[in-house]
């Protein structure tokens, strides 16, 4: 007999896709801890090392978490931390619901980019002539007599044997 487990998983959304794992998401003490591995990698720049802190960066933003020992990258999938508050650190919004067991993660909406504003110090090019050529007039054609009519049969030769 297969029993079921005793608490169903935890769901790791990132924007809206479901983060796969083979080291899942657990909620130890009101708090999720997830590997390094794919959930922390999947947002952060860069990871790397500073004494015995971890730092995560991503864009301007950066995290410090205290670690044991320097673990090696192949070995982040068994490292689990905090997750929620490493992701609002680094500028993510982060969401729990408790009745489905499931967090989710959005990174920040793209900034709109506005153009520069006229600037009158600023020298601008001259307007320029742009040459476009004129069309060149065809000939219509000449038919002189009556016209035949469309889909006459042409007489076609057989051939004599």
């Amino acid at each position: 007999m297969i029993f079921p487990l005793l608490t169903p998983a935890l769901v790791v959304v990132l924007n809206g896709t479901i983060v796969r794992s083979y080291s899942p998401a657990y909620v130890v003490r009101g708090h999720v801890v997830a590997p390094l591995e794919p959930y922390v990698t999947a947002v952060a720049a860069t990871i790397g090392y500073s004494g015995s802190q971890l730092v995560v960066t991503r864009g301007d933003r950066f995290a410090q978490i205290p670690i044991a020992a320097n673990t090696a990258p192949a070995q982040w999938a068994q490292t689990y931390v905090e997750i929620a508050p490493l992701m609002r650190s680094l500028g993510l919004r982060v969401a729990y619901d408790p009745q489905q067991r499931r967090l989710e993660i959005d990174t920040a909406a793209a900034v709109v980019v506005t153009p520069t504003p006229f600037n009158a110090a600023v020298p601008s090019a001259p307007p320029a002539d742009v040459f476009t050529p004129s069309p060149v007039s065809t000939p219509r054609p000449q038919v002189s007599g009556k016209p035949a009519p469309r889909r006459t049969p042409l007489p076609v030769k057989c051939c004599t044997r």
